[in-house]
């Protein structure tokens, strides 16, 4: 019996537990086919009919395929076959390890968000990816190094004025450290504390050590509204004297003196590229931004009413600023400006000073956020149209804004098939491969031979966005599928429990 036992080992150790195709490993099969679909590559080339087999987390094979014995089979006829989308500015690490799945990202098709968006990161990033490769997550996550988080470990909570010499070279050596663990680059959120206090040349110092790592600089800008293309030109001179790309996060226009202007945008920086400089922007299909209430005015001066009037009046008066967010008062949230003016009897300046004080006052506990609708639809639709001009969700797991459940769906849906504002074949571009470049994601973002096997089954002729500002995770229609690194976590619309994403670190 003994002999016997060891020859079996033997057996084993040459051999393998079980061969392949037998009913114990009949749940594991060795690869899987998709069929029948129609392949958009995300190269940006005419969909073709095409059968993908995916063997563990690769792309094996992309033409006209036999099934395999044993293999398991995907129909997807009447879809269409994608690479998986490409969120290049995401808030999905907000409570991430405790949602694991992320429904609301994987629902819209997208199987890799990029976070440390605004200027705030974990810190340090090696710990926060040890923790999610410890965890387990349904998508791929990538981040950026946020130069406020880098502030604010050197200069704590006395931020607000120009940081010395000694605080900017510590804001160095850990923008290296980040960059070491893995960091995509450095990113900033000028219009909020602390970046909001940086001087250009502060950033340039940091954007600099990104790019002796190769890195990118993203940028929600200092002003969107009335100062957007100072902002635009302050982002391309980090560029060109720190000597890396650099990206527009969400690019808009959100005050009246600017609207109609995304031809003067796109112009600028094509010119900014006909110089030799690497300048790009992501943008998200919405008229309508989320952010803090403050940004309405470019100072922090609350007390100062004129400023109150002419920031509301250029956003369209207090029947644009919906409060989405209000903990002194939860009765007030999912209530417009004009609403609670009503109400209350108070004029909506005085509304607006009221929120300040009670959520960002010295001391103030409180919090708040709205949604203002202050874009032009012709900005939107032209920004989504240029082949320069990614797209993002700038959302989070379980926001309030509509965007964080509905983006990606919304430009097939919506910009896509009813407004033709470009092909399906240019979208899925610029949500894939173009993404992919721009992120540094080399074996991503194409349905070929050798790439991870992110997948997105999609149906042209359904899908849309479903979410509102009144019901802001509510799913989109028309993605029954989606693979992660070859494994399906979302199959016919409902979620296979399965979180087979990666950290995605940046290598120079």
């Amino acid at each position: 019996m003994r002999s016997t036992l060891l020859f079996l080992s033997c057996l084993l150790v040459l051999f393998g537990s079980a061969p392949a195709g037998s009913p114990q490993d009949a749940t594991k099969p060795s690869s899987i086919l998709i069929i029948h679909g129609l392949v958009i590559d995300g190269t940006g080339a005419k969909r073709r009919r095409a059968d993908v087999r995916i063997v563990g987390d690769t792309i094996r094979e992309v033409g006209d395929l036999k099934p395999l014995p044993g293999e398991r089979i995907l129909d997807a006829e009447g879809l269409v076959v994608a690479p998986g989308f490409i969120d290049t500015h995401s808030h999905a690490d907000g409570g991430l390890l405790e949602d694991p799945l992320a429904e609301t990202q994987i629902r819209q098709g997208i199987t890799t968000s990029v976070v440390g968006q605004d200027g705030g990161s974990h810190l340090p990033l090696k710990d926060w990816f040890a923790q999610l490769e410890t965890r387990h997550v349904a998508l791929n996550i990538a981040s950026f190094v946020g130069h406020g988080t880098l502030r604010n470990a050197a200069t704590g909570s006395d931020y607000k004025r120009h940081v010395t010499p000694a605080e900017l070279e510590k804001m160095r050596a850990l923008m290296a450290q980040e960059m070491q663990a893995g960091g995509l680059g450095l990113s900033s959120g000028l219009e909020y504390d602390p970046g909001f206090y940086s001087t250009t040349e502060e950033l340039i110092a940091c954007a600099q050590v990104a790019g002796q790592y190769g890195g990118l600089y993203i940028s929600h800008v200092r002003d969107e509204g009335d100062e957007a293309f100072a902002s635009f030109k302050e982002l391309i001179r980090i560029a060109e004297e720190g000597h890396l790309p650099a990206q527009i996060s969400h690019i808009k226009l959100d005050t009246s003196p600017v609207w109609n202007k995304a031809g003067d945008a796109i112009a600028l920086m094509e010119e900014a590229r006909k110089r030799g400089l690497d300048i790009t922007a992501d943008v998200y299909p919405y008229t309508y931004w989320q952010s803090t209430i403050i940004v309405i005015i470019p100072t922090r001066d609350w007390e100062d009413r004129k400023a109150w009037e002419k920031g509301l009046a250029e956003v369209g008066g207090p029947s644009h600023v919906l409060l989405s967010s209000y903990t002194p008062d939860p009765a007030w949230a999912g209530k417009t400006l004009a609403e609670i003016s009503a109400t209350t009897h108070k004029d909506p300046i005085t509304v607006i000073q009221e929120i300040v004080h009670k959520t960002h006052a010295p001391g103030a506990e409180g919090r708040e956020s709205v949604v203002v609708t202050a874009m032009t639809e012709d900005d939107v639709r032209r920004f989504i149209a240029d082949p320069h001009i990614m797209f993002c969700s700038d959302g989070g797991l379980k926001g309030t804004h509509p965007r964080g459940a509905g983006s990606f769906p919304r430009v097939l849906g919506r910009y896509v098939r009813e407004k033709r504002a470009l092909t399906l074949e240019e979208a899925i571009h610029k949500m894939t491969a173009l993404a992919a470049a721009r992120m540094s994601f080399a074996d991503r973002g194409q349905i070929a031979v050798g790439k991870k096997a992110d997948v997105v089954l999609l149906d042209p002729k359904k899908v849309l966005d479903t979410a509102t500002t009144a019901q802001p995770t509510s799913a989109p229609v028309g993605i029954p599928t989606v693979l992660v690194n070859g494994v399906p976590v979302l199959e016919n619309g409902q979620f296979t429990g399965e979180r087979p994403g990666m950290v995605l670190r940046h290598a120079k």
